[in-house]
């Protein structure tokens, strides 16, 4: 099935702090998710790559938005924005990435939650909603996801959700300055 940015509709779920709602990144986004990520940086940055503070300019959200539509109209990845509560405020991200055509179908998963909003099921209901447009939009088969293994809630997230763990990437990502490996987990349609 081919999927295009016109095409992708918002992806709805519920939780138990209120509705999360996922859809691919605006412009209107950017001050939301510049003050986001900002007041999360020293939350995010045991788990993810380093970035600077020039990553959070109006520059350079412009070329990932151009970036984001590139994917989302080549069917490659989606990344997707959480939003979350009564008032549907950005709370993360959710990104489908790496997308395999036939004859693999498969996908990469990862996410992020800001402090402020974690252990409120936003990412477990996020994460639920972008299983749902994987296997039943985009017809993929398989979804994998990798997390360092300190990383407690999400290994947990992933297992309550039906992921296996299937190994071990040695030095999977640079995080601080260092190659991390990374534990593996993957869901499949049939699971």
């Amino acid at each position: 099935m081919v999927l295009g940015r016109k095409t992708v509709k918002v992806l709805i779920e519920q939780a138990p702090g209120g509705r999360v709602e996922l859809r691919l990144p605006r412009w209107a986004d950017f001050e939301d998710w510049a003050e986001l990520r900002r007041r999360n940086k020293d939350f995010l940055s045991p788990w993810e790559p380093e970035w600077s503070d020039a990553h959070l300019t109006r520059n350079s959200f412009k070329v990932r938005l151009a970036s984001y539509n590139r994917m989302a109209e080549q069917g490659t990845g989606f990344p997707f924005h959480i939003f979350a509560g009564a008032d549907l405020r950005l709370v993360g991200a959710c990104n489908i990435t790496q997308v395999q055509k036939a004859p693999a179908l498969s996908a990469h998963l990862g996410y992020w939650i800001g402090e402020e909003y974690a252990r409120q099921g936003f990412a477990r209901a996020a994460v639920r909603a972008a299983l749902k447009f994987c296997y039943d939009d985009m017809g993929l088969h398989r979804v994998v996801a990798a997390v360092q293994a300190s990383n407690d809630p999400s290994i947990n997230l992933l297992a309550a959700l039906g992921f296996v763990h299937e190994g071990t990437a040695r030095s999977y990502l640079k995080i601080a300055g260092r190659w991390q490996d990374h534990e593996i987990f993957s869901r499949l349609s049939s699971d």
